[in-house]
């Protein structure tokens, strides 16, 4: 799928600077896709693949991972905590081309529902905050589609 976007997001930043530099090495040294795929192995990218985003946390470095900030780590535990995952602030986050039409969709029901009648001051509160980080990996994905 060469020129298809990998996906929108800081992550998916990082994951395209990657992939061109293993590209451009394997070219440098006269190489072919077993080379390729040699350099992709070294390069030891984890993935964690979900239905909000994929996340590209580094158990080797998980600074800046945000579902890590303010929080106590349970014992034992390794990678990142998914039930505090924000994918609109998170420089691991990539958001998939799959993703779209879930954000979008996700977006147009929070305004439905801001249209309620009678909706409670807390409730409206919460329903905002939800459209504003919802607001937040749309507005990524126009900025970073041509």
């Amino acid at each position: 799928m060469a020129g298809q976007p990998i996906g929108f997001g800081p992550g998916a930043g990082r994951l395209r600077d990657t992939f061109n530099e293993i590209q451009a090495t394997a070219t440098a040294r006269g190489g072919n896709a077993r080379v390729e795929e040699s350099l992709l192995r070294k390069a030891r990218i984890t993935i964690r693949f979900g239905t909000l985003n994929h996340c590209l946390f580094d158990e080797a470095n998980p600074a800046g991972a945000v579902c890590l900030d303010g929080t106590l780590v349970p014992e034992d535990h390794t990678g990142p905590l998914d039930w505090r995952c924000r994918p609109d602030r998170c420089h691991n986050s990539v958001i998939g081309t799959e993703h779209v039409a879930i954000y979008d969709s996700h977006r147009r029901t929070q305004l439905k529902l801001l249209d309620a009648p009678a909706l409670s001051p807390c409730r409206k509160e919460l329903i905002i905050r939800e459209l504003e980080r919802t607001e937040a990996v749309l507005d990524k994905i126009r900025k970073e589609t041509p």
